[in-house]
């Protein structure tokens, strides 16, 4: 990820910072300063997103930055951050939460976290669970794919290149959490050195959970990407269908209808969960040859990345234009 020069900003004195260490990887601070890069940031960048609703959209730009639109993206405003280089995951315009993620040991075997929540927009930041600690997050294999999915229920999904994934719940806005083990889907099998499979980002639709994880088989040309299902608030997951192609490229637009934007004339689109795939005329396109970031507000509302551009949808995944990227 690009790496920029940085200028030190002091935080409110409610505000809690995070500092980076070795094992046990991170520890809190209350008077550690967010570091952020100087105005504007050159593109190409990085551009976390996060759209919680039809009109709010949150950018996390430069593994760095943070900032929030009221109005699908057509004005932006700075928000404060306590530490650079962490994941985002916001469910209105006010509260989200951080993941703070520490060094890890060889083959992600083990990583220090630690998870601050907001309530006000990013104003302040408190720490809500560290690992090593008491949460229930343990320190072995690597986390990351922060999403919650309400202000109580969130999940956070970890990895190491010998074990099947694990993907944690939380259910008091995460204090406390629990983890499950994804099951190998139909045709793989977790073997050690890497041959394993990596969960991405939880959503919700009603009552049912729907999270991708991919991952390559020894011989294999390519990873291949399944998705998995759960009805139990994330106890137990179920295996639901292999996707179409590429690896983190499947996108939840509701239950039913996936997605994977490739570029005009290669997308895909699935009306029934996966059991089926058809062609999709969108016209997303991207100069980068990797597979978008997609999240969508609902079911019309939605925004891709790619190497910091954002592009924006309001016709369900279709039509695609570019809007401007905040900070740069």
């Amino acid at each position: 990820m690009l790496r920029l020069l940085v200028l030190a900003v002091a935080l409110t004195a409610a505000t809690i910072g995070v500092v980076l260490m070795a094992r046990p990887a991170l520890a809190p601070s209350s008077d550690s300063p967010a570091k952020v890069p100087t105005l504007p940031i050159p593109m190409p960048t990085t551009a976390q997103l996060s759209a919680p609703s039809t009109n709010v959209v949150w950018a996390y730009v430069a593994d760095s930055v943070l900032f929030r639109s009221n109005d699908r993206g057509v004005s932006w405003e700075r928000r404060l951050m306590p530490e650079p280089s962490g994941q985002v995951s916001f469910v209105d315009a006010n509260i989200g939460w951080y993941l703070a993620r520490g060094s890890p040991e060889t083959q992600c075997n083990g990583a220090g976290t630690v998870i601050l929540r907001t309530a006000d927009g990013g104003a302040t930041w408190r720490q809500v669970a560290v690992t090593p600690g008491s949460s229930g997050i343990v320190y072995s294999q690597c986390k990351e794919g922060l999403s919650f999915i309400d202000t109580t229920h969130g999940f956070l999904a970890a990895w190491d290149d010998n074990d099947p994934p694990s993907i944690y719940r939380t259910s008091d806005g995460g204090t406390t959490w629990t983890a499950a083990t994804l099951p190998d889907p139909p045709g793989f099998t977790t073997l050690a050195g890497g041959f394993t499979l990596r969960a991405g980002l939880v959503r919700a639709f009603g009552a049912s959970l729907l999270v991708p994880a991919w991952g390559m088989q020894p011989g294999a040309q390519a990873g291949a990407e399944y998705v998995f299902g759960s009805m139990d608030g994330g106890a137990t997951w179920t295996y639901l269908a292999t996707t179409r192609s590429g690896i983190n490229n499947v996108t939840f637009v509701s239950e039913s209808r996936w997605l994977e934007l490739i570029v005009p004339g290669e997308s895909v689109e699935t009306t029934d969960a996966g059991k089926t795939w058809h062609a999709y005329p969108s016209d997303h396109s991207q100069a980068a040859p990797v597979a978008p970031q997609v999240v969508f507000g609902d079911a019309l509302i939605g925004y891709a990345t790619v190497r910091g551009s954002i592009q924006r949808t309001t016709d369900g995944g279709l039509h695609w234009t570019y809007i401007k990227t905040p900070g740069t």
